[in-house]
């Protein structure tokens, strides 16, 4: 019975047919492969496969990161990923290509990726216990409507804004423009020294253990113009 499968070849191509359509199905589909940034503009990134294809010669393909409005990532060039097919063109929303994508037609294997980004053990966080924002010029984290606040850490230093007051802290020190500030401590300690411009308006002032209210001088003479120090 064995040697009739041969006579029977109908039933032999038939099913080499089969496999072979099954093949050809499963190669157009979208695939998932490792890749290395070559290029980035914007939300938009440029990729090169990491990957040995021969005999063929993947190209370089442009696709978007998969990342929101909300948070940016600084991609740089030369960082590793894995690309993610997505089951119909994505053009539309990654501004692209233009259509709406039909469910019924599916994007050819090295379309419809997008880039999404993979750690790497020689890069660790500073501490594993906290969120980690960082980038090569610092992070942005702002306000998209109401006031406008942000709060800007790069290479020049931190500047914190709320509307028109800001407080920046850099390498010359901590500067606060404002049209009120208010500090509620118990104690306020300075060391150094502290230039006033303006006026200085207080209840009393103590110094060297002597208040400003509750002195007094001796050696007062009528017509002395010079008294002692206070006491």
């Amino acid at each position: 019975m064995a040697s009739n499968f041969a006579k029977l070849w109908i039933q032999r191509k038939l099913n080499e047919a089969a496999i072979l359509r099954a093949k050809e199905e499963i190669f157009a589909t979208g695939w998932a492969l490792p890749c290395r940034v070559v290029a980035v503009s914007g939300s938009i990134v440029t990729v090169a496969f990491e990957v040995d294809s021969s005999p063929w010669t993947l190209p370089q393909i442009t696709i978007p990161k998969a990342e929101s409005n909300w948070i940016r990532m600084p991609t740089q060039i030369g960082d590793f990923g894995y690309t993610v097919p997505a089951d119909v063109h994505l053009g539309q929303i990654s501004g692209l290509g233009a259509g709406t994508p039909k469910i019924t037609t599916s994007p050819a294997n090295l379309s419809g990726l997008v880039f999404h980004p993979v750690s790497n053990k020689n890069a660790p966080p500073s501490d594993p216990n906290a969120a980690i924002v960082q980038g090569p010029n610092g992070a942005i984290i702002q306000t998209t409507a109401g006031t406008a606040s942000s709060i800007i850490t790069n290479t020049t230093g931190t500047t914190i804004t709320y509307g028109s007051v800001t407080v920046v802290v850099n390498a010359s020190g901590v500067t606060i423009t404002a049209s009120d500030v208010t500090v509620d401590a118990a104690t306020t300690t300075i060391n150094g020294t502290l230039t006033v411009t303006g006026s200085v308006t207080a209840s009393d002032l103590v110094a060297g253990n002597i208040s400003f209210n509750s002195h007094y001088h001796g050696g007062v003479t009528t017509g002395s113009g010079n008294t002692s120090g206070p006491a």
